[in-house]
């Protein structure tokens, strides 16, 4: 995967490859690879000799200056990076511009000028259509504005056009929670865990849904990804673990009835003569909740992703025998026994990836 200084290119190597197939000198190809290997060693000046060698040969080549734009935003030269991205747009390349889109919006963020990032995300939109990473990341800077309903339409139609990747779901699950939909942020918090089970804003993310699920009871909000804590502590959009959460009806589920079943299934571990660990609470509440949203599923009203997609893709999971493998799978970053199970049971870890990946036809 192909890192930059912030969350954007997450498919940066398909639009690589996509783009690669327009290369007709192999010489040319040649440099471009020796380049894009040296930038994933974090040799970016290097990176760019190579592709400066690659436009010698070929002046104006689309996929030799979008990825000059790449190192110099790994590199934080923000105005180099606007200037080469600018230049593939300006090619209107169809495989390459939306990533170059992309690379121009971050570097004008990095710039403070985010009203104009979400100006220019606006006019790819308008000359590609839709598109994964342009949805990606206008949802980003319109979460980065607090401006959550906006964070919502584009990061849905982002998930909905690719559910492949990580971020998205992690957002969604930010975005959610900021807005209320608790319930709804827990599970794409857990489609983001099965995605990516096994980084620090992974351990992140599963304390935020510990706390969501009232099982973790702290002061302090866990740092998130795409915008900055202290930003996020100011503007007040994470609710304390200890409030109650809202509890009406939104989107045909039934919240108190979600709420009472992880307070009644909490009570009930504690009241038991040994004390449960973490872990183990985090799988019972877990399961309560899914036994909650299997049965309000049954409601003729219940319409929308959230009865469509997450409701019965967990409930898949909660029904199967890879429930245990699942919990210990999306908790590897955060608690060091789910890591050591994982280490120890390899074949039950491999054959839930495997189920996860191909369903029952395996």
């Amino acid at each position: 995967m192909r890192i930059t200084t912030g969350f954007i290119v997450f498919i940066i190597a398909t639009f690589l490859f996509q783009g690669y197939s327009q290369v007709q000198c192999p010489e040319i190809l040649s440099l471009i690879e020796e380049g894009v290997a040296l930038h994933d060693q974090g040799e970016y000046k290097q990176a760019i000799k190579k592709y400066q060698d690659a436009l010698k040969l070929q002046p104006g080549c689309p996929q030799a200056t979008y990825e000059i734009a790449l190192s110099y935003l790994a590199m934080k030269d923000f105005k180099k990076a606007s200037e080469f991205s600018t230049a593939v747009i300006n090619t209107n390349d169809k495989q390459l511009s939306p990533g170059a889109y992309a690379v121009k919006s971050e570097a004008l963020v990095e710039m403070d000028r985010l009203d104009e990032a979400i100006s220019l995300l606006h006019e790819g939109l308008g000359k590609y259509g839709d598109e994964y990473l342009l949805h990606f990341n206008m949802a980003v800077n319109y979460y980065k504005k607090d401006d959550m309903d906006k964070t919502l339409e584009h990061i849905k139609k982002a998930i909905d056009l690719d559910k492949s990747h990580s971020g998205a779901f992690l957002l969604y699950a930010y975005a959610l929670n900021n807005s209320g939909l608790w319930v709804q942020s827990i599970l794409s918090m857990q489609m983001f865990l099965l995605l990516e089970p096994d980084s620090q804003r992974s351990k992140n993310a599963f304390e935020e849904m510990l706390q969501t699920m009232r099982i973790k009871k702290t002061g302090e909000p866990v740092e998130r990804s795409f915008i900055q804590q202290q930003m996020m502590r100011n503007k007040g959009t994470l609710l304390h673990p200890e409030e109650t959460p809202p509890l009406s009806v939104r989107d045909g589920l039934n919240r108190d009835l979600v709420y009472k079943a992880i307070t009644v299934t909490l009570d009930s571990l504690q009241a038991t003569p040994v004390v449960e660990d973490e872990f183990t609470q985090f799988k019972a509440v877990n399961q309560a909740i899914m036994k909650v949203l299997q049965k309000e599923s049954l409601n003729a009203d219940s319409q929308g992703v959230l009865w469509t997609f997450y409701v019965p893709f967990f409930s898949s999971i909660e029904l199967s025998n890879y429930y245990d493998t699942f919990c210990r799978y999306i908790s590897v970053s955060y608690y060091p026994e789910s890591l050591a199970w994982w280490q120890q049971n390899r074949l039950a870890a491999e054959n839930f990836v495997r189920w996860f990946e191909k369903g029952d036809n395996i």
